[in-house]
């Protein structure tokens, strides 16, 4: 790291970035790379305009480093904030701002209502905003501001020596701070661990490049996942969340847009009308994710139907949706169903959420709530592997995990949990499906 008086700016080779980028037609899919700097929050003054230089300067470097693979954190406001926030998004970036509405500061600009981020989360509190700030980044890039600026720039400073070894990287960015942090050398006693955890640069290239090279320089002494009230201060190994998780916390978040896009839609009314000529009523039926709750409704007209729904934000709209039948807000995975129960199984768009490794127990679980002969249908995305996929909806962007099926697995996992193949279908939707029919073994 760095040691000299003047900050050695880090000069990149160029780096070409993707030319894909995200819409509704191509969907980005990614499997997230294992790595400490995912995120990078952007401190900045909030009066530089659009169309100043210094303004269009982040909003490249934002939109060079969304195109790598990171996502863009700042504090929702104008200038700067909003600069950052444009470039991502300009490459559908993922993007995050943590607000500050204060109540009592007559000189704050307030909240940038045009700032608007995939994420956000707004406190009253500078410090507790700042903090906010500093957790949710693993990098910071640290351009023109006022007393603001300056605040934040002292305290991703301090932590970054405090933290020396582990230490999330400081990046100036700009080319006016040598002269700054030669005042600081000579007025302050700053010394050179305190140098060393500097960086700057003046390019987006050269941003990508210091933050490769500064997770390779620690990435043998920070490889455990730590935990705690420190934990947002440091770098380490992130967390894997688990897939189940992910699934539930995305569909929270956009839950009543999606609702207020799709109210009273069947996307497989076909395979509804299929699913009824096979399992006769009366019947206790289970719908596996249940979501909104629009196929729920069409099944409780000819059955006892109980639906499951990881989300609790769409099990309430299903509720409000469906009065009087039974939603239950849980995982599939964790739930244990009462045993010979159903006489058919109705689980669309849903099995596909699931990770590899919990799978055979859920459609064994499955398989033992079914009475003899009773159907078990399931539609799920075809395809091999297990991804993550960012895709551009008309509501919003939402990323969600896919286990993706084969038609040899889809049958392999069901005959395993003593279930027999009636017939596997493929459709076409934005994407290829896999309709499979199994029905429960006489024992």
């Amino acid at each position: 790291m760095p040691t000299t008086a003047k900050l050695p700016r880090k000069k990149a080779k160029s780096s070409k970035a993707s030319k894909t980028s995200k819409t509704s037609k191509t969907p980005k899919r990614t499997t997230e790379p294992i790595r400490m700097i995912r995120d990078i929050t952007f401190f900045g003054d909030s009066a530089i305009p659009g169309g100043d230089a210094i303004y269009e300067s982040v909003f490249q470097a934002a939109k060079f480093l969304a195109k790598s693979g990171y996502g863009i954190v700042n504090g929702g406001g104008p200038g700067i904030m909003k600069a950052a926030t444009d470039g991502a998004e300009s490459v559908d970036g993922r993007t995050v701002a943590v607000y500050w509405q204060p109540k009592l500061a007559s000189f704050f600009e307030g909240r940038n209502l045009a700032n608007i981020t995939d994420e956000s989360s707004t406190s009253s509190n500078y410090l507790i905003r700042t903090l906010g700030l500093i957790e949710k980044g693993d990098a910071y890039v640290v351009c023109k501001g006022g007393t603001g600026t300056i605040s934040e720039l002292g305290m991703v400073w301090a932590l970054a020596k405090l933290y020396y070894g582990c230490h999330k990287p400081v990046i100036l960015y700009g080319d006016f701070w040598d002269e700054l942090i030669e005042s600081f050398k000579k007025a302050m006693y700053i010394d050179e661990v305190e140098l060393s955890v500097l960086y700057q640069a003046t390019t987006p290239e050269e941003l990508l490049k210091i933050l490769k090279e500064h997770e390779s320089k620690i990435e043998k002494s920070c490889q455990i996942v730590r935990t705690g009230d420190e934990a947002g201060f440091i770098l380490s190994l992130k967390e894997q969340e688990e897939p189940e998780k992910r699934t539930k916390r995305e569909y929270n978040r956009v839950a009543s847009a999606y609702h207020s896009d799709n109210i009273g839609r069947l996307v497989a009314k076909e395979q509804l009308e299929e699913f009824f000529s096979l399992v006769n009523p009366p019947a206790k039926v289970l719908d596996v994710g249940t979501g909104p709750g629009n196929d729920l409704k069409v099944l409780a007209d000819k059955y006892s139907v109980t639906g499951i729904e990881i989300s609790s934000r769409f099990a309430e709209i299903a509720r409000f949706e469906n009065p009087g039948i039974d939603i239950v807000n849980t995982s599939i995975v964790d739930y244990d169903l009462p045993k010979n129960t159903y006489k058919g199984i109705w689980a669309r768009d849903s099995l596909h959420h699931i990770k590899s490794t919990n799978l055979d127990d859920v459609f064994t679980k499955l398989s033992d709530s079914l009475v003899e002969e009773g159907v078990l249908y399931i539609i799920v995305r075809e395809g091999v592997g297990e991804i993550m996929e960012v895709e551009k909806k008309s509501y919003d962007k939402v990323k969600r995990f896919y286990h993706l099926f084969s038609a040899n697995e889809l049958i392999d996992r069901a005959e395993r949990a003593n279930l027999e193949l009636v017939k596997i279908d493929r459709t076409q939707r934005s994407h290829k499906w896999l309709v499979g029919v199994f029905r429960k073994k006489v024992s």
